[in-house]
């Protein structure tokens, strides 16, 4: 090999190095975008979980409060119709 060969595969290897550097950084770029991407959606589906328990906390407390509701309505019922019953055996 000549010097004139050896120049030029010198060159093409720059060349290739080159090429190669700047497709890892590009790689690199696209990679850190992707982790920040899922960085992003990982807080909102951790969001997401936590709107999710807080409706459930809420409709549990609702229907505990119904409940009870009907608990109350339903004693006030007894303790109405024993006392009304217990006014017409009176007579």
């Amino acid at each position: 090999m000549n010097k004139w060969e050896l120049k030029q595969q010198l060159e093409e290897a720059r060349s290739d190095n080159t090429k190669h550097t700047e497709t890892i950084s590009k790689l690199t770029t696209h990679v850190q975008g992707l982790w920040d991407e899922i960085e992003q959606k990982q807080q909102r589906i951790y969001n997401i979980q936590e709107e999710l328990r807080d409706a459930e906390d809420r409709w549990k407390a609702c229907l505990l409060r119904e409940q009870t509701r009907v608990k109350e309505d339903s004693t006030a019922e007894k303790l109405l119709t024993k006392h009304i019953l217990n006014k017409s055996t009176d007579h």
